[in-house]
């Protein structure tokens, strides 16, 4: 015949057992197959409507380039036109006009147009590299962000689970008068607490659900262990490789060279006709033909040009503090990543031997229980502690392989 104490220590045990086991040992929700960052960033970027458009958005920029080459600044332009006085004094009066003007390019305005369309091109390319920067930083955070609320919904379903049985344990023994009233008290009081904790943590899991879906396109029940991205950095990596520098640097180089083409556009395009005129003066004359060439040279506005110069040279200035500010920002995000990649690796070993003293703490608790020197409020809260001390080590390997991932987004590096 067990003793009291021993049957409600043995419950414990179990309770305790059974939140130490592998997250994914008493899967809350079904698995189908197991993923890594990188599968679910693939499938984040397929869904994506940015990546999906920013070809199309490249080969317009090509087209725009293209058209660059050329040999005259816009499309040319048929002019034609028709005289008669067939209508008042008709004495044959018929003139006919056809000619073509095309407009030229000012000085050095074709070759500096040509500049900026390549660097037009460039930038459309690094911005699609950009935003699938950007693409992975919110996969790895959802990702992450899902494994953890997972595990809180399976650690509080367990507790929830053995805490049940606890106290139906404690309310047999109680009727038998083995256990005050006070035990069940004790024993339900937990219950309630655990069915609590598995509530919210179940309405965590559904918002969380629900975004990493939309996000990455794929149901949760694929999401299973993922390995923790690796630190290995490529061999060279600097700073300044990142792409939000590179991209920034591009965009100063295009307002540069913005500034330099506008300086070639102080007035409009010139324009160069040629046509062709055959006119008749009366019935007895004969219809002759000429050649006429004629051009237009716009005088332009110097207040107008004035300003376009300084809304350019405005841009360029933005362009360079924006620069300055992202090379800033990239190393100092990147130092912290990395400092907080060292302090979470130290967290994680700590919480796993927290946890391991822990269980011994819990077993010598039980011990003491069993030979009657301990009471059941005591031997609740070493399971307490143990129990939170193996939710924090648990949670600590989460956060370690989230900031990998934040350690490698900081760099600039894709899953």
């Amino acid at each position: 015949m067990y003793s009291p104490h021993r049957v409600v220590s043995t419950c414990l045990a179990i309770l305790l057992f059974n939140a130490s086991t592998p997250a994914f040992a008493q899967q809350s929700m079904p698995v189908e197959t197991e993923l890594t960052v990188q599968d679910a960033f693939e499938s984040a970027l397929s869904i994506d409507p940015e990546v999906q458009s920013a070809f199309k958005r490249i080969e317009a920029f090509q087209s725009r380039r293209n058209a660059a080459n050329s040999l005259t600044a816009q499309p040319l332009s048929l002019e034609g036109s028709y005289r008669s006085d067939r209508n008042y004094n008709n004495q044959g009066l018929r003139e006919i006009e056809l000619g073509v003007s095309a407009p030229i390019w000012n000085w050095n305005e074709r070759s500096r147009t040509q500049s900026l369309r390549d660097t037009e091109i460039e930038l459309a390319q690094l911005q699609l590299e950009q935003k699938k920067l950007e693409l992975a930083g919110l996969v790895r955070q959802t990702v992450w962000n899902t494994l953890s609320a997972n595990l809180d919904a399976e650690i509080a379903q367990t507790r929830l689970k053995t805490a049940k049985e606890l106290m139906i344990d404690v309310e047999k023994r109680v009727k038998a008068g083995d256990l005050a009233q006070t035990d069940l008290y004790q024993a339900s009081a937990l219950y309630e607490q655990s069915r609590g904790e598995l509530l919210r943590a179940q309405s965590v899991l559904g918002d969380v659900s629900a975004d990493y879906s939309a996000t990455i396109g794929l149901p949760v029940s694929m999401l299973s262990r993922i390995q923790t991205e690796s630190t290995d950095i490529p061999n060279g990596l600097k700073p300044l490789d990142h792409p939000a520098i590179k991209f920034a640097q591009l965009q100063l180089l295009a307002q540069q060279q913005q500034r330099a083409l506008v300086e070639t556009q102080e007035r409009a395009n010139p324009e160069v006709g040629l046509a062709i005129i055959s006119d008749r003066g009366a019935f007895s004359s004969a219809s002759e033909k000429s050649l006429v060439v004629s051009t237009r040279i716009p005088l332009g506005n110097v207040s107008e040009y004035q300003s376009r110069v300084l809304q350019a040279e405005s841009e360029s200035i933005a362009a360079q503090a924006a620069l300055t500010k992202t090379q800033r920002q990239v190393i100092v995000l990147g130092r912290a990543a990395e400092s907080n990649l060292d302090m979470f690796a130290q967290l994680r070993t700590s919480a796993q031997e927290q946890a391991k003293l822990a269980a011994k703490t819990f077993e010598l608790y039980k011990k003491s229980f069993d030979l009657g020197e301990t009471d059941l409020p005591s031997l609740l809260l070493a399971e307490q502690k143990a129990f939170e001390a193996d939710k924090l080590a648990r949670k600590s390997a989460i956060e370690y392989a989230a900031k990998v991932s934040a350690y490698k987004q900081a760099l600039g590096l894709l899953p």
